[in-house]
């Protein structure tokens, strides 16, 4: 994936008027121009452009045989950093989530439909179209804006881009943003409802979190 070119946007999902995103420009914003973020983001996957769209909440949950496993931790980065995608800040932001995946899928579909996916293995085939992925930021890589946790997720993404490896094992899941994106009206395979996606874990940071390198705070492209 490094030798093409892929444009990364993060949302820190939250209420509406937390929220906050980022690119892989260096740009980053909050409520009042993540609605223009997502047009210039549709604007690129109607020129064909890959983008790497990422949700700092569970995109996907564990679909599990054992009962008193149903709320357990999906592993890897979860359970080393001992946050569990059910613990109280998870369910916040998944909960969140299922209400704002879809409104962002619904706006990026009305610029026009595009291939779109969950699955790395097959956006790594792809040379222009709509990947999903989920941000992990929590603990002691957490920023102080919404914005910077985003801006935190993107770097972390770029910076693995040759080889994104998911720090959350895959196991039978609940696809909630291939759900998303299929009530949105983008051509999801059936398979992908109950495959986990791909999970990127920012590393804390040692830097104050208002020193974010490259990251610039700019109004988002206008129609």
């Amino acid at each position: 994936m490094s030798e093409r070119s892929v444009y990364v946007f993060c949302v820190d999902v939250g209420s509406p008027k937390n929220v906050g995103w980022a690119d892989s420009e260096g740009n980053a914003g909050g409520p009042a121009s993540f609605e223009g973020a997502l047009l210039n983001v549709s604007r690129r996957l109607q020129r064909g452009e890959l983008v790497a769209l990422g949700f700092e909440a569970p995109i996907w949950t564990p679909r599990r045989s054992e009962f008193t496993r149903l709320t357990s931790s999906r592993g890897g980065a979860e359970l080393a950093l001992k946050r569990a995608w059910s613990a109280g800040a998870g369910c916040g932001a998944l909960g969140a989530a299922l209400a704002l995946m879809p409104w962002c899928f619904t706006q990026l579909a009305a610029g026009g439909i595009v291939p779109a996916t969950t699955l790395i293995e097959r956006f790594h085939q792809w040379t222009g179209g709509l990947f999903i992925w989920e941000a992990l930021v929590t603990g002691a890589a957490k920023g102080v804006e919404h914005h910077h946790d985003a801006s935190y997720a993107v770097e972390a993404f770029v910076g693995r881009m040759g080889d994104l490896q998911s720090d959350v094992p895959a196991e039978p899941a609940m696809n909630h943003a291939a759900v998303a994106l299929m009530v949105a009206g983008f051509p999801i395979a059936p398979d992908e409802l109950a495959t986990a996606g791909l999970v990127i874990a920012a590393v804390p940071r040692l830097a104050a979190p208002s020193l974010a390198s490259g990251m610039v705070l700019v109004p988002a492209e206008q129609p």
